[in-house]
């Protein structure tokens, strides 16, 4: 018999517990009686474990058993299989109940404004989780994501493939964004055309605002050309504000700052209207643990948006 053989038909836990016995008690009478079995089921057991391994696994000398070398080899290592399940089962056990573990999540930068309130209050509500916390530009974590480094990963833009591990879990509106004496914020109502007259700051191309601003120029026929690109929501609000141009950001991302500073301006066809997505690792099974940050996630957006805030 072959080795591939065995390792597919040694699956029977039955006969490796009725043999783990019977070597432990050194008896098939008191195996079976411990195992609340007859002597002839355990016999048999014992025969079909013997012609699996192919080797004897005991001689009777008298009225005694004596266990072969194949034998011991056996308990040991069929010990090792019960310890394993042992810990196997406690630990699923622990998942289940949301004991313990440790979930691996990772963000792009952007999502540094609602990342915090989410873990924290995850946290709060399983105390013995462990968070392993990832945190890079797009293209490091769709790299990341590609080789299912992490069990959950964040997004607002989504790849193609990405689209049927997602679950779409938080609204992102962006909004054209001016320091508050500009000339356009005074206006009830400004047409997308005019804005092409002033100078505008944006995130990098590849960012998932950056690519929500430019198909929603394209669908308008308008060109949108930046003046000056910036890898980070703050620099950008701190250029708006130091009067160097004009930008587009969630609305989220406007909530921290003074209402003295920035001003949303009042532009037809706008909010952009995106949305936040939590992305399943394709590489990793899904687990009790994973899930239930995502229906924590979806439950907190359905019922308490205060104090999550996002923009990528």
């Amino acid at each position: 018999m072959s080795q591939q053989h065995l390792r597919q038909r040694i699956v029977n836990i039955r006969n490796l517990r009725v043999f783990l016995s019977v070597y432990e008690l050194g008896s098939i009478t008191l195996a079976a009686q411990t195992l609340n079995l007859t002597q002839p089921t355990v016999s048999i057991q014992l025969r079909q474990l013997t012609d699996l391994i192919g080797m004897p696994l005991y001689q009777v000398v008298g009225k005694k058993l004596i266990f072969t070398q194949a034998a011991d080899t056996l308990a040991k290592y069929t010990n090792e299989i019960f310890d394993t399940m042992d810990r196997l089962e406690i630990d699923l056990a622990n998942l289940r109940e949301i004991k313990a573990g440790t979930l691996k999540v990772a963000v792009v930068t952007s999502a540094k404004y609602f990342i915090p309130h989410l873990l924290g209050s995850f946290c709060q509500t399983y105390p013995l989780v462990d968070i392993v916390l990832k945190v890079g530009n797009r293209q490091e974590m769709v790299e990341r994501y590609h080789q299912g480094l992490d069990d959950i990963y964040l997004f607002s833009h989504l790849e193609p493939q990405m689209e049927p591990h997602s679950i779409q879990f938080l609204p992102n509106r962006l909004y054209p964004v001016a320091p508050k004496h500009h000339p356009l914020a005074s206006q009830s109502h400004v047409e997308p055309k005019e804005l092409l007259n002033y100078p505008w700051l944006s995130r990098e191309p590849g960012s998932g605002t950056r690519f929500a601003i430019d198909a929603h120029f394209e669908k308008l026929n308008l060109q949108f050309t930046p003046k000056l690109v910036i890898e980070s929501n703050e620099a950008i609000k701190h250029c708006v504000i130091a009067g160097m141009g004009l930008t587009i950001l969630s609305e989220y991302a406007l909530e921290d700052e003074p209402s003295t500073e920035l001003a949303k301006l009042s532009i037809a066809s706008f909010p952009i209207v995106t949305n936040w997505h939590i992305v399943k690792a394709p590489l990793k099974h899904q687990t009790p643990l994973s899930e239930a940050f995502i229906q924590h996630a979806t439950d907190k957006q359905s019922h308490n948006k205060q104090g999550i805030t996002s923009g990528e």
